[in-house]
């Protein structure tokens, strides 16, 4: 008796959900650092702490990357995961180990909030099956041990944790699902907004498909439909608090979306999606994504000579298929489609859900690509491959539909003894096909000095520097950038005092000819002003490499170069400071009632 209570409680499955999933990032836990394509983590995660040591917030602008003149990085790239990071930071852990914990980290929110879904909708065994498939989704370990790829890893972490929220609100329409549905989504847009793009369609539709359950809204065709008529049938109570939550999640994540959107031309991103990094070099193949157990370390390449693999994993594919077979198939032959419960319904939906996704990374679909533009963004079609693991891993939650117990039972989330005796062969067939993908190439010993230093930290300097080269640059500079100043032009000065921070730089000048023109070392970038002596003057961009330049007359001048934040900046940390504040309140507000109520 004491072994079924056991089983029937929700924390012994979710302690051993985050037990088993610690083979997933063991090797982060070793010593050393590894070799990964995104191999920036560090860099950025050191350019966010000198935005925090120089009180840059929300960072911005960087110091040493575009080869040392700067670079609006954490204007247009999504910053969350180095703002988790610096956590680690704070507590004392160098950025080697920064780098590899906030990988770690992932890896438990990604199983935890998969586990609080399946576990929600399905029961708390499902929410083990779940949580364990999709940690140890093949493509999970590509994005960790391959790529590099720490935003969209981040964006698989809150996936789950978005359909529990908007779940959860449905079915109880209380505020603090509301707030965690808000939070939720705004880290998704602070991780990696090409998937917050694509994974909108499909949060949408798992919405519709619960409102439709609980008959929260009406679906059927009047015979004379009208706009009047949909307005009527709306849950208008249920309506404003997703409406509330959506306006909320823009606003605490405002600070980066609005520049992102409305300031996106002012840097150069034509390099972001052409030649190698057009959608159309990267579709997968059937056997890719089905057959090939094919693993590597190298990179996406044209046709299917990839030295990377886009496999979907055999049971991942291979159980929803199964599963939604034995749903359907007893269902056409009795001619019961109908009469199936809502949670088979799902799990069908949710099969098909991850065939179209997967669908989409395949070179058939480039048809769908072309009508859809948006999707374009996302580069790599085999993105899409996060949804496809998502949603396989979700469906294989009804597994536990085909094992059904007595309602009275099932209640209690008493669990069938026949699916207790599937779980090992689940567990081994998982572990034996996919674990030995969870751990790097290389690993070798690695210090900060050593990164931040020599080649190494040029290669940090020059990496990915067209991505948002402002567009003032015609073209990248070829030589790294000098302290503070690059050259004194026309005129003869002498330059002291140099200094430099996150997004400012300052020196004296002693002009003795007439005048000189001196070359800062700096990328112009809205809004960029100059000072000489605290007084604001004018001075211009030179059109090769974008770099501000001043002209002084005879004299001595103290010169500061600062970034100011744009009306559009200024405006967006706004409505992000009231979001946040307004935030706040409210769990001020419930921890207060809570202690009065105590």
């Amino acid at each position: 008796m004491k072994l079924k209570k056991l089983l029937s409680t929700p924390r012994f499955w979710l302690v051993l959900t985050l037990i088993f999933i610690i083979p997933s990032f063991w090797a982060l836990l070793k010593p050393g650092y590894f070799n990964m394509h995104d191999d920036l983590q560090m860099m950025r995660q050191l350019q966010l702490e000198k935005c925090f040591q120089d009180a840059q917030f929300p960072c911005r602008w960087v110091p040493d990357m575009g080869y040392g003149y700067g670079y609006p990085l954490f204007n247009f790239y999504p910053p969350l995961p180095y703002y988790l990071g610096q956590i680690f930071r704070v507590l004392g852990f160098s950025f080697v180990v920064t780098a590899k914990l906030t990988f770690v980290l992932q890896f438990l929110l990604a199983a935890l909030f998969m586990y609080l879904l399946a576990a929600a909708v399905f029961g708390p065994l499902a929410g083990f099956i779940s949580a364990l498939f999709y940690t140890f989704a093949p493509y999970h370990a590509l994005d960790v041990y391959v790529r590099g790829a720490m935003n969209e890893a981040w964006a698989l972490a809150f996936f789950p944790l978005i359909f529990y929220a908007a779940y959860r609100l449905i079915k109880e329409e209380k505020s603090q699902f509301l707030v965690l549905l808000s939070l939720s989504f705004s880290a998704l847009l602070l991780s990696h907004n090409v998937m917050a793009l694509i994974f909108t369609p499909l949060l949408l539709s798992w919405v519709i498909f619960w409102l439709i359950v609980n008959k929260k809204i009406t679906i059927h065709l009047p015979k004379r439909p009208s706009l009047l008529t949909f307005f009527q049938n709306l849950n208008w109570p249920l309506f404003l608090k997703f409406l509330i939550s959506g306006g909320l999640a823009l606003g605490l994540a405002a600070f980066f979306t609005l520049p992102l959107l409305l300031e996106v031309k002012q840097v150069q991103l034509e390099s972001m999606f052409a030649g190698y990094y057009n959608y159309i070099v990267h579709f997968t193949s059937l056997r890719q994504l089905f057959i090939s157990r094919f693993w590597g370390f190298g990179a996406s390449t044209w046709g299917q000579e990839d030295q990377m693999s886009f496999q979907i994993g055999w049971l991942h594919w291979a159980l929803p298929l199964l599963i939604s077979f034995l749903i359907l198939f007893p269902a056409l032959i009795k001619k019961k489609i109908k009469k199936l419960n809502h949670l088979k319904v799902l799990t069908l939906i949710l099969t098909a859900a991850g065939l179209w996704a997967a669908f989409l990374t395949h070179e058939r679909s480039a048809l769908v690509w072309r009508l859809l533009p948006f999707l374009q963004k996302a580069q790599f079609p085999w993105r899409f491959l996060s949804l496809a693991i998502f949603a396989f891993s979700f469906a294989i939650s009804g597994l536990v539909e085909l094992f059904p117990v007595s309602s009275i039972k099932k209640t209690t989330h008493q669990i069938s003894p026949r699916l207790l005796f599937l779980l090992p062969l689940l567990l081994f067939g998982l572990f034996s096909l996919n674990l030995n993908y969870f751990q790097p190439e290389h690993q070798g010993p690695l210090t900060d000095e050593e990164k931040f230093s020599g080649r190494a930290w040029v290669l940090q300097q020059t990496g990915g520097i067209y991505d948002y080269l402002p567009i003032w640059a015609r073209l990248a500079p070829r030589d790294q950038a000098k302290p503070v100043v690059d050259a004194v032009w026309e005129g003869e000065a002498e330059i002291t005092n140099k200094q430099q921070g996150s997004n400012w730089l300052s020196f004296e000048a002693e002009v003795s000819s007439p005048s000189a023109k001196i070359v800062l070392s700096q990328f112009y970038f809205p809004d960029f002003k100059i000072f000489d002596a605290g007084q604001e003057i004018d001075f211009d961009i030179e059109p090769e490499l974008g770099r501000m330049l001043v002209n002084l007359p005879a004299g001595s001048h103290q010169i500061e170069a600062r970034l100011y934040n744009t009306p559009i900046r200024t405006v967006a940390n706004l409505i992000s400071l009231f979001s946040w504040l307004g935030l706040s309140f409210y769990f001020f507000k419930k921890m207060k009632n809570g202690f009065r109520s105590s």
